[in-house]
């Protein structure tokens, strides 16, 4: 609690610190006047977007959310296109019901189950806005001390010099044994560019710290189901004291060089008037030499931009470091017994260590000209090499259980081409050739075709395609716990996808293949396994939002089915709906918005969670679903704050405790919520 206050405090420090200092010759807010534009503009409008620099000259600006409708979504799984598998209480590990493999090729130094939860240099963001920007999050729950407190700031010191960072600290001691989540991170990132554009830097630092206790799931689900219990505390669970420590650190830096300089001299002669008179001609003035020719012409030199360049140079280093600690105090208890013989009957403290050293150097095409719309041709190619580290330490042995170094080098290169302004292509791919999981490929295409005109917009149709082969991870071809041990040689898998979307205004509709060959799961005995066969997803989903007045709807839906159930359990159906209404009060100073979200899927075998290993494996003993998740808010807006009340999982009223999210594990109880999302502004 006290190291919450003390973020707040530094977090309004640093907001007032930004705003309290003068516009200078050099900030953003020019001291020289300007005439006034045809279009007012908004200086609380505000964006963001990658760190690296290809995002802020190929146009990839996103809005900042500043909706109300949005401001009750206090869990950041909410704010998915998907309903996740989770455990009891938020910040835990989590997996998706919606089939998306999102791993890349390379060397893997994701964490699946707690990925939504991690920042890295895929999702850190720069925010750009004509004044700094603060935003402060505070949400709190009765009762039980749960407590979210997020600030992010933005500022541009001058209009080449910009700062961006955010403090996160979320703390939730659950409602079930052994089921504490904390979870804090930070982000720093920074940007310089030369006044001539010519050279540009940029660097980032995160560093992610989550703390879980683990419970293993309730032992009998009767226990809840009945109810005859309401202390969820007193419920016995199948871990007391099981724990997982993460954290991951992070920092890097890219810069990049034009090859040739923004403007060029060029050389203009002009002829002059002669100086001689036609009365006073002769013979000598008829003499001419060389160098009174040349005293005729005048010559200067002109400052042009240039139309083409020969692109730019961009180097790009990362460091990153992933260190994880798995705790029990009782591996002997019933919950391990199915699996592997114990190492040690007293205690585990299984450690892995993974140290990653990347650089990668790149030409692109790019060069000076940022493009309000979409860039009409971009091409780049470039090559990465990587080192990696990777230790698995017994602490209470104190013994290092295994050692391997890891080499890899990968080339990769894309394109974009915009046709017609109706047309867009896209193409990127990679291949590992040499060192590490060599033969490795990711190739993917994407054909966007704008319909319509520009005055009558029809939508947009985007087709992807993506085909890759991935071998097995270093996690799954060998590890040593003293809850789990293998080695295995897998062959590698392959992947093809196709995936179709129309997409108009704020509706979208879409279907989706994937073919998968030797798919690599974590089968019934929590090890990874291979299924040699080829099997397919397919997806059909749609998503929206809707005004109408003074209501408000979003929502989406996916149905999907496996041609192989054994290997891979996904619901049929999954959804959610999210409805509001407006209202002004107080003579239109402030809006109050009532809202109710519900979250469903059908009946499934869904995967089960093991905490040795923090990974979710096959189980075919257990259903859940069929359960509507509901929660009720109330929001009210007054200018640049939103305030909100909530009550979840509300149909736990109507007597219905079938509420589980995952195997052994329900969701989370009904509780009422308190929330603040303040944005500020100089």
């Amino acid at each position: 609690m006290r190291r919450n206050y003390i973020i707040l405090l530094i977090a309004l420090f640093y907001s007032i610190l930004g705003f309290s200092q003068e516009a200078s010759q050099e900030s953003i807010v020019s001291q020289k006047p300007r005439p006034t534009p045809a279009l007012p503009i908004d200086s609380t409008f505000v964006t963001y977007n990658h760190f690296s620099f290809d995002s802020i000259f190929l146009n990839t600006n996103k809005v900042i959310d500043t909706l109300t409708f949005h401001a009750s979504n206090h869990e950041i799984l909410e704010r998915c296109n998907t309903v996740f598998s989770t455990l009891s209480n938020t910040g835990l590990a989590h997996k998706s019901m919606r089939f998306n493999y999102l791993k890349q090729i390379g060397f893997d130094m994701n964490l699946p189950a707690f990925s939504t939860y991690l920042q890295n240099e895929q999702n850190l963001v720069s925010y750009q806005s004509v004044l700094p920007y603060s935003e402060i999050r505070y949400v709190m729950t009765s009762g039980d001390k749960e407590q979210h407190l997020n600030f992010k700031f933005g500022r541009q010191f001058t209009p080449r010099l910009s700062v961006s960072f955010a403090i996160n600290s979320d703390y939730s001691p659950g409602s079930f044994r052994n089921n504490k989540s904390q979870n804090n991170y930070i982000w720093f990132n920074t940007r310089y560019i030369t006044e001539s554009q010519r050279y540009g830097f940029t660097a980032y630092f995160y560093r992610n710290k989550l703390e879980t206790q683990e419970n293993g799931g309730i032992v009998n689900d009767e226990n809840y189901t009945s109810h005859t219990e309401t202390d969820n505390s007193v419920i016995g669970t199948n871990l007391y004291d099981a724990s997982n420590f993460v954290t991951t650190l992070g920092a890097g830096l890219e810069h990049y060089f034009n090859l040739l300089p923004q403007t060029k001299q060029i050389k203009i002669e002009e002829e002059t008037a002669s100086p001689l008179s036609t009365d006073s001609l002769n013979i000598d003035s008829l003499l001419f030499t060389n160098d009174s020719i040349s005293d005729s012409i005048a010559v200067h030199y002109e400052t042009q931009t240039r139309k083409f360049t020969l692109g730019r140079l961009c180097h790009q280093f990362n460091y990153q470091r992933n260190k994880l600690i798995y705790n029990e105090s009782s591996p002997s208890v019933a919950f391990y017994l199915p699996f592997d013989t114990l190492f040690n009957i007293s205690k585990s403290t299984d450690s892995i260590y993974v140290h990653a050293f990347r650089n990668t150097l790149k030409w692109s095409s790019l060069g000076y000209q940022k493009y309000n719309d979409d860039i009409p041709f971009y091409l780049y190619a470039g090559m990465t090499h990587g080192f990696y580290n990777l230790k698995q330490y017994d602490y209470f042995e104190d013994s290092t259980l295994s050692i391997k170094h890891y080499n890899q080098l990968s080339i990769n290169g894309g394109v974009i081409v915009n046709l017609f302004k109706s047309t867009r292509i896209t193409g990127q791919a990679e291949l590992i050739t040499l060192g590490y999981q060599i033969g490795d490929f990711d190739i993917k295409g994407q054909w966007k075709q704008f319909l319509g005109t520009s005055s009558k917009n029809l939508g947009v149709a985007t087709f992807d395609v993506e085909v890759k082969r991935q071998s097995a991870s270093w996690f799954e071809e060998r590890f040593y716990s003293n809850h789990f041990r293998w080695e295995n040689d897998f062959n590698a898998a392959t992947y093809l996808d196709f995936n179709l979307k129309y997409q108009y205004k704020n509706y979208s509709v879409g279907i989706k293949q994937t073919s998968i060959s030797n798919y690599i799961y974590f089968g019934t005995d929590a090890r990874p396994a291979q299924f040699d066969g080829m099997f397919s997803i397919r997806e059909a989903y749609m998503s929206f939002y809707q005004k109408l007045w003074r209501f408000e709807m979003e929502g989406f839906a996916c149905v999907q089915k496996a041609s192989n159930e054994e290997v891979l359990h996904l619901p049929l159906f999954l959804g959610r709906l999210k409805v509001a209404y407006s209202q002004p009060v107080f003579r239109k100073a402030a809006t109050l918005q009532p809202s109710l979200t519900v979250q469903y899927f059908t009946k499934y075998l869904a995967d089960a969670y093991m905490p040795a290993t923090r990974t979710f494996y096959l189980q075919n003993e257990v259903e859940i679903g069929n359960y509507p998740f509901i929660d009720f808010a109330v929001s009210i807006k007054v200018k640049k704050a939103d305030i909100f009340v909530s009550y979840s999982n509300m149909f736990l009223l109507s007597g219905n405790y079938d509420a589980f999210i995952a195997p052994h594990y329900p969701m989370r109880g009904s509780k009422v919520f308190f929330g603040v999302n303040w944005r500020l502004f100089n």
